[in-house]
């Protein structure tokens, strides 16, 4: 039986490093802007964000760099967390501050970034990892595999690589033959129980995806999608650490 961690999470193995200081309040989440390659009908943007080039630390709209310090300072961050849209549709601004937080925190201040496969190229990357960053999470398309092969680039440099996906329970199939490609070319795999969202591109309702209870906001049947992912690794004996990430986690840690 899967038992849940101290966080109403559940892992595998060790919680990715930028997980564990996640879940610890540790992290500034940097979003970095609302611009993004792709229209996921799940996406939790706010119609303010979305597809706006915007940036956002903690939820507090930044016109200048000081502005992330200041809310870094304010939370004693030990790390950021890069998010969007997709980040690398403003590349020199994310290695940019990538760079200076780096400078101003010390090579420990640890940074973590999302990113779909979209944008990803040899040459991106370079970018990305000679900016500092420690750690990247690539989001898989499951409508569309053209681009999965691309999980072989992240390889070339030293730093942690992951892939972190929404659990969505029509998706079963997908999600087990993404699972048989990556197992040996990352490092972990986070699972997201996938939540509705109040905006205007999420199209889960229209799917036929509903909440599970009255107040929450996660999709019914998404959770245990994640216990049987986590089980089919574990049966196929493959090294992934898999975090499987509740709603739960989210509105409470």
């Amino acid at each position: 039986m899967i038992k849940s961690n101290d966080y109403y999470s559940y892992n595998t193995k060790e919680l990715p490093v930028g997980c564990q200081y996640c879940v610890r309040g540790e992290k500034i989440v940097l979003f970095i802007t609302g611009n993004c390659p792709r229209r996921c009908y799940f996406c939790p943007v706010s119609d303010e964000k979305f597809g706006k080039d915007v940036t956002f630390a903690n939820e507090k709209k930044v016109e200048e760099f000081n502005d992330v310090i200041k809310e870094a300072e304010n939370m004693d961050a030990k790390g950021a967390g890069i998010t969007g849209g997709d980040p690398l549709m403003t590349l020199d601004r994310t290695c940019d501050f990538i760079k200076k937080l780096k400078k101003k925190f010390g090579k420990k201040f640890h940074i973590h970034l999302y990113t779909s496969l979209n944008l990803a190229t040899e040459k991106s990357l370079k970018q990305l990892y000679e900016a500092g960053l420690d750690e990247i999470r690539f989001h898989f398309d499951f409508d569309d595999k053209k681009l999965w092969k691309k999980i072989n680039l992240p390889s070339k440099f030293d730093w942690d690589v992951g892939v972190e996906v929404p659990l969505i329970p029509e998706k079963e199939k997908e999600t087990k033959e993404m699972i048989d490609l990556i197992h040996d070319k990352v490092q972990f795999l986070n699972l997201n129980e996938l939540e509705r969202a109040d905006n205007t591109l999420s199209k889960l309702d229209e799917r036929g995806m509903k909440v599970k209870e009255t107040y929450s906001y996660a999709i019914k049947g998404s959770l245990g999608l994640g216990f049987k992912i986590m089980k089919y690794v574990e049966e196929k004996k493959y090294p992934l650490a898999v975090h499987l990430c509740t709603a739960k986690l989210k509105d409470g840690i």
